[in-house]
């Protein structure tokens, strides 16, 4: 599954590291790529072993917020 997550608070390439290194330490998740400059994460992951809510909940758990 490939999914695009709309997030508010990323700043610099940073806060782009940050949340695509711990989406990409999640079981399940094979690939997160984000960008401060769209607001956009990119997140490709197994449905059977991981899903969009717990991919949201390590988000905010790094101090961003999932707008839509």
């Amino acid at each position: 599954m490939k999914t695009e997550i709309h997030v508010s608070g990323m700043r610099c390439s940073g806060c782009e590291m940050l949340v695509s290194e711990a989406l990409e330490e999640m079981e399940g998740v094979q690939k997160a790529s984000a960008s401060h400059q769209t607001g956009v994460v990119e997140v490709e992951y197994d449905e059977s072993k991981a899903d969009l809510e717990s991919i949201k909940k390590v988000i905010e758990g790094q101090g961003f917020r999932v707008t839509a």
